[in-house]
Order: structure tokens, then C-alpha cells, then sequence
């Protein structure tokens, strides 16, 4: 998918969480949202185009999948998501060395969970899409998440910049098992762990 489409798709989630933040946070009468909600059918009706094949599909030519594919629509980083946060990955190194990603990220109040702090549960998304990238590090076949634990150790703020690293902790036969962290600048707000299995051979899809 080219970047220019995507570039414009990330704009126009921005505005649809600019409209979702406003018709949460500010008082408006059912004739404002009822004017509001034709504005958005009038914009749907004008996005009109051929259907995208599900991301799981092969695209054609070589055959190969790759992972953005899934990037792109996920609800914890794609572009082409409206509910999405804007997610900037890099690599990372574990406290040994070990191969890792880490992404910065600042989530508003769309997110908020307790007050001015981001939901418990969209943090475990957000852990699990990590792991689950840093996983596909690890020598040998991907697997699928088997458990994930959170252990959370402080408030996540809301409208602050987060960073979160993962690594690879150990890869062993079917069991790949992968660490995390969640930082508000120096102090830990966060950390999982999670366990990848690799399926059996003759249960592949």
C-alpha cells in the first residue's frame, strides 16, 4: 500500500478522533449531534472504492505475507483503523542483548480508564500487539499468544508520551516467551510477559 495513502488515512483518523473526543467531552444538544451524524453519512457516501481483500489473505505475485498487512488495520496501530493511536516503532535491546521493539505512543483521553489514566485493558492490547511483533524475532516459526500477564505497577497517564520496550526472553521448541515495559519517562508504569506457542506441524493453517 503506498505511503501517501497511508499518510492520508492517518490524517483522517486524527479527525475522527477530534470528532469522538469532542462529542464525549463536550455538552451538545441532540439537534447538534443529529446535524453531525449527516455531515458523517454525507462524507461515508463519498468514500466509495473496490473492497480490500481481508489482511490474512496472500496478496498476489510472490505469495508472501507480510506483517503490514495487519499493521495497517490494526486497532492498536494501523493507519487505515479510526480508533487507532499514532504508534512510532524502533528496535530494542533487551537487558542482555536480546532482540527487541520498542514504540512511543501518547494516548488521550479516548483511552482513559480510571481518571486522566489510560484503561487497563487497552494497555494489554497494546502489550500484546508488542510481544507479539518481537516474537517474530526469535529464530524459527512465529507463534500464537498463549498467556499474557500484566502486572501493573503505577497509574498510565493519559496525554503523555509512553514508551514501551519488548524483548526476547527465551526460545525453546514450541515456546517462545517474550518480556515488556511501559515507561512514563523514568518511571515503570507497567510490565507483562507473555508465551507464544508455535503450532505442531500437522495443525498449521
Amino acid at each position: 500500500m503506498e505511503d501517501k495513502v497511508l499518510a492520508a488515512a492517518s490524517e483522517l483518523r486524527h479527525a475522527i478522533h477530534d470528532l469522538a473526543q469532542i462529542t464525549r467531552e463536550v455538552e451538545l444538544s441532540s439537534e447538534q449531534l443529529l446535524e453531525a451524524k449527516l455531515f458523517v453519512e454525507k462524507a461515508s457516501e463519498k468514500l466509495q472504492g473496490e473492497p480490500l481483500p481481508h489482511w490474512s489473505e496472500k496478496p498476489q505475485g510472490d505469495g508472501k505475507q507480510t506483517s503490514k498487512n495487519y499493521r495497517s488495520r490494526s486497532l492498536f496501530q494501523g493507519e487505515l483503523h479510526p480508533f487507532s493511536p499514532t504508534v512510532n516503532w524502533d528496535l530494542h535491546s533487551g537487558p542482555d542483548g536480546q532482540p527487541g521493539y520498542s514504540f512511543e505512543t501518547t494516548l488521550t483521553s479516548l483511552y482513559e480508564g480510571a481518571p486522566k489514566s489510560v484503561h487497563g485493558g487497552y494497555i494489554a492490547g497494546l502489550y500484546d500487539e508488542l510481544l507479539g511483533a518481537v516474537q517474530s524475532l526469535a529464530e524459527g516459526a512465529t507463534g500464537y499468544t498463549g498467556k499474557l500477564t500484566v502486572r501493573y505497577r503505577a497509574f498510565t497517564p493519559t496525554n503523555t508520551k509512553l514508551v514501551f520496550r519488548g524483548w526476547v526472553a527465551q526460545n525453546n521448541g514450541r515456546r517462545i516467551s517474550v518480556k515488556a515495559t511501559c515507561h512514563d519517562g523514568q518511571r515503570l508504569c507497567s510490565e507483562a510477559e507473555a508465551l507464544f506457542l508455535r503450532l505442531e506441524p500437522e495443525n498449521e493453517l
